[in-house]
């Protein structure tokens, strides 16, 4: 009976060379990468981007309108400073807490598909529900990640920028490692911390490239936005790596392959990972 052969085999970085900070990490080369990686899965990566973003807004506006009712006298606050009700506020920070806990699942999808296209891998618009899997620990590690902020940004500011910076990589550990919620946060930070200020020059740009974004009428989201997936898919591959398996030409159960099939071997292509392993993930 013939059977393809498997062999699986780590692209990038390890978690062990990420804690060590064994790894490379140039912004201007992410940067450069990231923008190629937009431009090429545009038309392919465009429908997932806009169907997160509209995730997003409706959850954002449906859990607004449940804390104030008529959205529309928010307008009319800001339009008049003096008559500005400052419990407004915490509805926008209630409204703003819910999308990013209620869609983080979704929003893991997208994340796991940019990583996929960094891996070199083409993806498809429904594999954005390829979060779903994982929606309990998604929704705690994004849970923990938003209250730290959240409090480290009540004590100091900049203490809770870096905190973002910090646990970026926290929910394609989950996803793709399968590490725990506090395990993911944990080595999140330690590895960061080994190249805070390259990676902080990476989100600045992307950050930059969001505020242009938006000062194109909102239209400049649909590049912005996968641009900063794909920044954050290759920082993911060259901290800590992705799991890929190659799949060879088929070959007896029973017989040593010949030199001809060694010879196929090198004709292998990669595919996405099976969900059969602890630290797989079925792109």
């Amino acid at each position: 009976m013939s059977n393809p052969k498997e062999k699986n085999f780590n692209l990038g970085g390890s978690i062990e060379k990420a804690l060590t900070g064994d790894f490379e990490l140039k912004p201007v080369s992410v940067i450069r990468e990231a923008w190629q990686l937009t431009l090429r899965h545009f038309l392919s990566f465009s429908p997932a981007v806009i169907v997160l973003i509209a995730i997003q807004v409706v959850i954002f506006l449906l859990a607004l309108k449940f804390q104030v009712g008529d959205i529309t006298s928010i307008l009319a606050m800001f339009q008049q400073p003096d008559k500005l009700d400052p419990a407004i506020f915490q509805s926008i920070f209630v409204a703003n807490f819910s999308y990013e806990v209620v869609a983080a699942p979704i929003y893991a999808g997208v994340a796991l598909m940019a990583m996929c296209h960094a891996a070199g891998l083409n993806t498809q618009t429904n594999q954005i529900t390829k979060g779903l899997p994982f929606m309990v620990p998604i929704i705690l590690v994004t849970m923990l990640n938003l209250v730290s902020q959240a409090f480290a940004g009540a004590i100091f500011p900049l203490l809770s920028i870096y905190l973002s910076l910090a646990f970026s990589n926290a929910l394609l550990l989950v996803c793709e490692k399968r590490l725990t919620p506090i395990n993911a946060l944990w080595t999140s930070l330690r590895a960061v911390n080994k190249r805070l200020f390259s990676i902080a020059i990476v989100y600045l740009v992307t950050m930059l490239a969001f505020v242009a974004g938006m000062m194109m009428y909102g239209i400049g989201l649909v590049i912005a936005v996968p641009f900063f997936f794909h920044a954050k898919g290759i920082i993911y591959r060259n901290m800590f790596g992705v799991r890929l398996q190659v799949v060879g030409g088929p070959s007896s159960s029973n017989e040593e392959p010949s030199g001809d099939e060694q010879n196929r071997d090198d004709s292998e292509h990669p595919r996405p990972p099976t969900s059969g392993g602890s630290n797989t993930f079925d792109a």
